[in-house]
């Protein structure tokens, strides 16, 4: 072929889409349950959510006829004698939890011939990628907050998380025992009268081979209210049979234990399990400082920065109102490094 034909390398320019790819980030779903306060200016960084604890209709229990561990016993000792003065005897109790509230960051520089000769729209790009960055990392302190759940329930009855083996998967059963134990503990649902279960992507698989689940699907019928389209054509299911509402996302931690494996954690969890707080004084937002800007330490105006910047404190309010769940998946059942 005539080298005449060909391109010379200076004439050889790279053709650009000038539609950027998009930015396939995780769902965030930690911070959409919790109980949001707002400090006002001149009012401290600590939050403090206060309870009065159930005054129960009794004083005595009778143990001979109800479990060790009933909420409600014998009401013979509130019982009245007609014309004797009641001598009052309740003294009430309160709970009180309290979150600290904390700032995060990111930054990154930018320079003049960047900002004014590069192809991409740099300055935009990092402004939308800064703002959904913030948005997921505050969605993890709430997350880390979550995994120093007490209310522990462990797949197939094991003892601890070193103990859940390969097979211990998360199912309609375990989630049955989860609602109850919050049943117990009188903790309402959180949305639309159901309970909500936040799981990883592995787990939520499983959940879609449960024949517990699915059945009602195949053979239920539509049903009525939400139940009107079958979700057995959607990418994820919505809501699960026996009052279960399921949120998924990649950021639901995989724990490593010290015995068989790693375990996957999911949460299901009532009305007011955990409150976050943020300062009202200092929004979060994005931060610019454009060459030029910095006096003496940039004398050439060369360089300029974008950063963001937020504050967020998060804390488990009621022990008892969430379950948080060991179990293991059928995607990965041993020790992964890196996790």
């Amino acid at each position: 072929m005539a080298t005449n034909l060909l391109l010379t390398p200076e004439l050889q320019l790279q053709a650009f889409e000038r539609r950027l790819l998009d930015r396939f980030r995780t769902t965030t779903i930690f911070n959409r349950w919790g109980w949001q306060k707002s400090i006002p200016a001149g009012q401290g960084v600590a939050v403090n959510w206060r309870r009065m604890e159930v005054i129960r209709p009794v004083v005595t229990a009778s143990t001979s006829t109800w479990p060790a561990d009933a909420t409600y016993t014998s009401a013979s000792g509130a019982r009245l004698t007609e014309g004797t003065f009641h001598t009052p005897s309740v003294i009430a109790s309160w709970a009180s939890v309290t979150a600290t509230v904390q700032q995060f960051g990111q930054a990154a520089y930018v320079s003049e011939i960047n900002m004014a000769q590069g192809i991409d729209p740099q300055e935009a790009e990092y402004i939308e990628n800064f703002s959904e960055s913030m948005t997921d990392l505050l969605d993890l302190v709430t997350r880390d907050v979550l995994l120093g759940a007490t209310n522990l329930q462990y797949a197939n009855g094991r003892a601890s998380a070193s103990a859940v083996i390969s097979g211990d998967f998360l199912n309609l059963t375990e989630l049955r025992k989860a609602k109850r134990t919050l049943k117990r503990a009188n903790a309402e649902p959180v949305e639309d009268g159901k309970y909500v279960v936040l799981v990883h992507p592995d787990t939520s698989y499983d959940l879609e081979g449960d024949t517990n689940i699915i059945t009602p699907w195949q053979y239920g019928g539509a049903g009525n209210g939400s139940m009107n389209r079958n979700q057995l054509f959607d990418v994820t299911f919505k809501d699960l049979p026996l009052g279960f509402r399921l949120y998924e996302s990649s950021i639901v931690p995989i724990s490593r234990a010290s015995g068989y494996g790693d375990v996957y954690n999911s949460w299901v969890i009532g009305r007011q399990y955990y409150g976050t707080a943020k300062l009202s004084a200092l929004p979060a937002r994005v931060i610019r400082h454009m060459p030029g800007t910095s006096g003496v330490t940039d004398p050439l105006d060369q360089v300029g920065t974008i950063g963001w910047k937020a504050n967020w404190a998060a804390v488990i309010l009621a022990q008892n109102n969430g379950v948080l769940i060991k179990h293991q998946t059928s995607a990965y059942t041993g020790t992964r490094a890196g996790l």
